[in-house]
């Protein structure tokens, strides 16, 4: 095994505790994967693209980075803090990874129900969906669509063409979370994108 840092890293039974540091990267990251599932449209199983990404979370921090889709599996590649983090959205298993390269180590998490299913407008209400019209984001024609559940108020800018909302925001008592993905470019993404490399251990999180 190799040497691992241990002031963000502990060594727990056969696996790997993450320190308090590191702890709060992958809250951030997890944020972005949550955010990203929330704001999923309903013919998303068809998209295929990359794309720079840009997100900001209810607290006010920021975050960049690229991100790929390819049918039910999302990947999300960030630098927080310095340090660059890979989340693996796989809606088929009803899981998602958080993979930390320097280290060789990933976690793994059940998807929370609520966003578990893509199908965000079709299976909602439609007294509590609200359909805007149409915008043009980054060169795409996108529906703008509104849906309000309880406290928190989810607005898409679904494209058309890519069957995915490319900008999206979520209000809720705890802030606003936005995202929107830039300079898209259309298929070429590789399945092994979505699988977690050999050579990985996995870890836990306390409190997680």
């Amino acid at each position: 095994m190799p040497i691992i840092d241990h002031t963000r890293l502990e060594k727990k039974g056969e696996g790997i505790m993450i320190g308090q540091s590191s702890g709060r990267m992958f809250r951030r990251v997890l944020f972005a994967g949550t955010l990203a599932l929330l704001l999923t449209g309903g013919s998303a199983l068809a998209a295929e693209f990359s794309a720079d990404m840009a997100m900001k979370a209810p607290d006010g921090s920021g975050m960049t980075g690229k991100v790929f889709v390819k049918g039910p599996k999302i990947r999300q590649e960030m630098t927080p803090d310095g340090e660059k983090m890979i989340t693996i959205l796989r809606l088929d298993k009803k899981l998602s990874w958080v993979l930390m390269p320097d280290e060789k180590v990933y976690m793994e998490m059940k998807m929370r129900e609520s966003a578990e299913d893509p199908s965000l407008v079709e299976k909602t209400d439609p007294a509590k969906v609200r359909r805007l019209g149409k915008e043009t984001v980054n060169g795409f024609v996108c529906e703008k669509i509104q849906v309000t559940e309880k406290s928190t108020v989810i607005t898409q800018w679904l494209s058309e063409e890519l069957g995915w909302p490319i900008k999206g925001e979520v209000k809720a008592p705890e802030g606003l979370s936005t995202h929107e993905y830039k300079n898209i470019k259309k298929g070429g993404v590789s399945d092994a994108l979505f699988e977690i490399p050999s050579g990985y251990q996995k870890m836990s999180v306390p409190g997680m």
